[in-house]
């Protein structure tokens, strides 16, 4: 703990210094090679630099005079033969973040090699660069200005980008408040590094202080208001902090800098989940613009009319949907449900048998009729159409759950069971073998519940020993009720952790909410 509280105080002083002025450069000599080369030399280190430096804003040069006095005491006839550490001792001494030097020679005539050394003050880092340049000022200026200001600029970026780098791993080591600590250090150097911003927010996101994150967000989108990584998150922020029109804004804002069909997929959820039904209408309909064979948003198209009771409209998208996702069971439900309620059931029984007669191995129309059939509460025959489908497709874990669904609904509880968990061992990621097991739970609690209702109103009117056996019958179906109604509810969990339908997933809202009352109701010691 003690070493990283130094790593993060000397992150913290290096951004400080950076900070507090500009670069600043010592040049301590440019040793001449050769005769010729003596011009060269002496022409930069008395009027080059200097003039080149007043032009640049974030680089100071150190008196030139005060460099060249401290070369000299080196007693060095070129620099280059210095050991770093006597470099590096100059470069303190001079209060210098970068330290300059090199040598001198001649090329051809009038033309000469310049041969350079920077040292980074704060990384230690050291990079050779060498150019050519002419007698005459001008051209031999702007290539300085070219090759050696160019690279200085480079190191002063290098240092953001080590910073940088050393919070980045904080961060993926999950240090985060280390990783928050060199990210602020990070932004003190460079107040418009979006990417810092960004990370703070994800800190704050991942820590659960959605309320700051969305401050660093919006702080990013200050420095780079187009950034999606920035609006994207900011958005989800929204979400967790319960606003979703401020979230819905942050992704229309990505869609007015790129076309992204699943960007207005996520916004038209987030309007059918706070029931916008005309704006996720718009929103899935810009999706389907994008793409015309997007089966996502025609799913979520059909299902946003469906819950509106909209069923000659919901009609189209659900059939295109249900090509998309042709053992899609909500989607065949809600299908079927739209042709009940738009009196167009019974031609789809009647084409659907057809299909059948013609096409034995068809299993989507099987399932159509299947649930064509529920529908219209024929569960009877939507058992026969599945079980005749399970002649064909013993493995199918699919139609194990119309099976089960259907014997669900005849309240063959046993059997539906039966059915849903020799799905789930064909696999086990299905959601709704876990939604139909939880809903046989749901059903078998309730009736013990009435049952314990029964008995408590039983016991009100006798005294004594006949009174006592009620109260422990009483107790003791209230026992199962609970039992069955916390199976119900871990089964709903379980669904739910495999499903993204908006559709299911509000419905496993409700009835966690539903079951939520009949456990406090029947918990111990609740009467």
């Amino acid at each position: 703990m003690k070493r990283k509280l130094i790593i993060i105080l000397t992150l913290v002083i290096f951004a400080s210094s950076l900070l507090a002025a500009n670069m600043k450069v010592a040049i301590l000599d440019f040793a001449k090679k050769d005769r010729n080369s003596d011009y060269v030399a002496m022409s930069m280190m008395k009027r080059d630099f200097k003039k080149i430096f007043k032009e640049i804003d974030d680089l100071e040069l150190i008196d030139i005079k005060k460099s060249q006095q401290l070369a000299l005491k080196a007693g060095y006839s070129s620099l280059f033969f210095a050991e770093l550490e006597e470099i590096k001792a100059m470069g303190t001494e001079l209060g210098a973040d970068i330290v300059v030097w090199g040598e001198v020679s001649e090329k051809a005539s009038e033309k000469f090699k310049i041969l350079v050394k920077i040292l980074s003050m704060k990384s230690d880092d050291v990079a050779q660069i060498s150019f050519d340049v002419t007698k005459s000022s001008r051209p031999r200026q702007d290539a300085i200005k070219q090759h050696l200001i160019a690279k200085i600029n480079e190191f002063c970026g290098g240092e953001v980008d080590k910073l940088f780098g050393i919070a980045t791993q904080y961060f993926n080591s999950k240090n985060y408040p280390s990783a928050e600590e060199a990210f602020l250090a990070l932004i003190e150097v460079e107040p418009k590094h979006s990417d810092s911003y960004f990370y703070l927010g994800l800190i704050k996101f991942l820590t659960k202080d959605y309320e700051t994150s969305v401050e660093y967000y919006n702080k990013g989108l200050e420095v780079d208001p187009e950034n999606e990584d920035l609006l994207n998150y900011l958005s989800k922020s929204y979400l967790k902090m319960n606003e979703p029109e401020s979230a819905v804004e942050a992704l229309v804002k990505i869609t007015e800098i790129k076309e992204d069909k699943e960007l207005w997929l996520r916004i038209g959820l987030i309007y059918t989940g706070i029931e916008y039904y005309e704006e996720a209408v718009e929103a899935y309909q810009a999706a389907i613009e994008i793409d015309e064979e997007y089966g996502e948003a025609y799913k979520e198209l059909a299902i946003t009319y469906y819950e509106q009771d909209l069923y000659d409209d919901a009609i189209k998208p659900f059939e295109f949907a249900s090509k998309a996702f042709p053992e899609d069971d909500e989607i065949q439900k809600k299908l079927a449900k739209c042709y009940n309620k738009t009196g167009k059931i019974e031609s789809a029984i009647a084409q659907y048998i057809g299909i059948i007669e013609e096409q034995k191995d068809n299993v989507k129309a099987y399932m159509s009729l299947a649930n064509a059939y529920i529908a219209t509460e024929q569960y009877d025959k939507a058992l026969k159409t599945a079980q005749d489908l399970k002649e064909i497709t013993p493995d199918n874990p699919k139609t194990l759950v119309l099976v089960a669904n259907a014997y669900n609904l005849l309240k063959q509880y046993n059997n539906a069971q039966t059915a849903a968990e020799a799905a789930l061992k064909i696999d086990e990621n299905l959601y709704q073998p876990y939604r139909i097991i939880s809903e046989i739970k749901f059903a078998k609690g309730y009736l013990k519940y009435e049952k314990f209702l029964k008995l408590e109103e039983e016991a009100k009117n006798v005294y004594g020993a006949e009174a006592d056996r009620l109260v422990e019958e009483r107790d003791a179906v209230k026992k199962e009720a609970n039992d069955l109604f916390i199976a119900s509810q871990n089964y709903l969990d379980k669904a739910k952790e495999r499903t993204e339908s908006s559709s299911e997933l509000r419905y496993i809202k409700a009835r966690k909410a539903t079951l939520k009352q009949l456990l406090e109701a029947t918990e111990k010691g609740f009467f």
